[in-house]
């Protein structure tokens, strides 16, 4: 009998990767679902809803890699992802930190490269799963934050851990400036998707408004403003601006750390033009201790670090340090900001060329991302979300189907 079961599960196992998954609807669509809940929700209060979650992301992982590493090619763009990964986790092990969430986020990571690479022909399947699985969590993160008041409420220092969407209330700009770029974007496919992206982006711009999240708030808002710009031209040329001027701040600015307070121009350009503290909320004074963590391990870093370490090896006034290009250098030092700088190339070197109004605000959402991290560090999964979409959208040659197959 067990000699009948394995014969039996064997000849399940052939028919299922006979099986066409780049032609499918609803599995594909239900395993984004799946991963896109997992890293956006923070449910520790249902850790059995928490781990079922995780289990599904990790299934999906498995069986989107399966179906693409058996045609035996392997994208140059999924190829950098995954050393990007390896070298993050080989970066945390050697240092003793948090292997398991590394693994976890690795697992994320590369799937969104391989479900790109993967449904690049229905590059709109893929930016549509997206869109539904960041605004559920959209959706259902305001309701938990009007039936919760007292995380808005009574929280003046901010300092309440209890939000879904990131746990903290800085965790939301990301995951929401997901929902609503990826929901714009769906409009080129269908106008009816005017029915989620007016409540999506309203809901957005209220949850921030209501948890002071200023930085997440001005990023909506400087998206929406790429929205309305009518001219191809004008939108490009603002995008390519707002990139040049965030890569001048980092080097300029945010690599300085408490030095830009004996700059007399760039103080100027601070407080008079831009009319800020010039210490950016005591951000430079993390940037500062940034700084002095990295040289002490500059060629590989630490690995992906916890609020533990960070509170245990850097003096400043709050987590991390509040950048992401200092994040990566803390995570994975000089090789792995190199890494992280070519995906960044392979994903812009076409901007210029690009005409296409839905691809364009593709990189303005990714854009945004990059000016909002500038003061903040942000889940690398998301940022690898925007950055692979900013890849394939102009590479993907789709055709756009009037109504999505019911295929399971």
């Amino acid at each position: 009998m067990n000699a009948h079961l394995a014969q039996l599960l064997t000849i399940d196992l052939e028919n299922l990767l006979k099986m066409n998954l780049s032609k499918l609807t609803l599995i594909p669509v239900l395993m984004i679902f799946s991963v896109v809940v997992n890293m956006c929700l923070t449910i520790l209060e249902m850790q059995t809803l928490s781990y079922l979650m995780l289990g599904l992301s990790l299934l999906s992982f498995a069986v989107i890699s399966i179906f693409y590493f058996k045609s035996g090619t392997i994208s140059r763009y999924v190829a950098v992802i995954i050393m990007f990964q390896v070298m993050l986790f080989t970066s945390t092990v050697i240092n003793g930190n948090d292997v398991k969430n590394c693994f976890y986020q690795g697992c994320t990571i590369i799937f969104i490269a391989i479900a790109s690479d993967f449904f690049k022909e229905r590059f709109y399947l893929l930016v549509c799963a997206f869109a539904l699985s960041f605004s559920f969590c959209t959706y259902l993160n305001f309701y938990h934050l009007m039936t919760h008041p007292d995380l808005w409420i009574v929280d003046d220092l901010k300092s309440t851990q209890g939000y879904i969407l990131g746990g903290n209330y800085n965790g939301m700009g990301c995951r929401l400036l997901c929902a609503v770029g990826t929901s714009v974007v769906c409009l080129k496919y269908s106008k009816w998707w005017i029915i989620n992206v007016i409540p999506v982006t309203l809901i957005s711009i209220v949850t921030l408004a209501t948890v002071q999240s200023m930085t997440s708030l001005t990023g909506i808002l400087l998206f929406l403003l790429f929205c309305f710009i009518p001219s191809r031209k004008l939108l490009k040329t603002g995008i390519i601006t707002l990139i040049a001027t965030v890569i001048f701040f980092q080097i300029f600015v945010c690599f300085q750390g408490k030095g830009i307070e004996h700059n007399s121009l760039i103080v100027w350009f601070v407080e008079d033009v831009l009319d800020k503290d010039i210490t950016f909320t005591h951000r430079t004074y993390m940037w500062d201790a940034a700084s002095k963590v990295f040289v002490d391990s500059p060629i590989y870093g630490y690995g992906l670090v916890d609020a533990d370490w960070y509170y245990s090896h850097m003096s400043s006034f709050a987590k991390g340090p509040h950048n992401f290009i200092w994040g990566i250098l803390i995570y994975g030092g000089i090789i792995l900001l190199a890494l992280f700088t070519y995906i960044c190339y392979m994903a812009f070197i076409k901007l210029p060329a690009t005409n296409d109004k839905s691809v364009l605000l593709i990189y303005a959402v990714a854009a945004t991302m990059f000016t909002m991290m500038i003061m903040e560090v942000y889940p690398l999964p998301f940022i690898i979300t925007l950055i692979t979409f900013a890849y394939f959208a102009p590479r993907s040659q789709e055709v756009i189907e009037p109504t999505i197959p019911n295929t399971v």
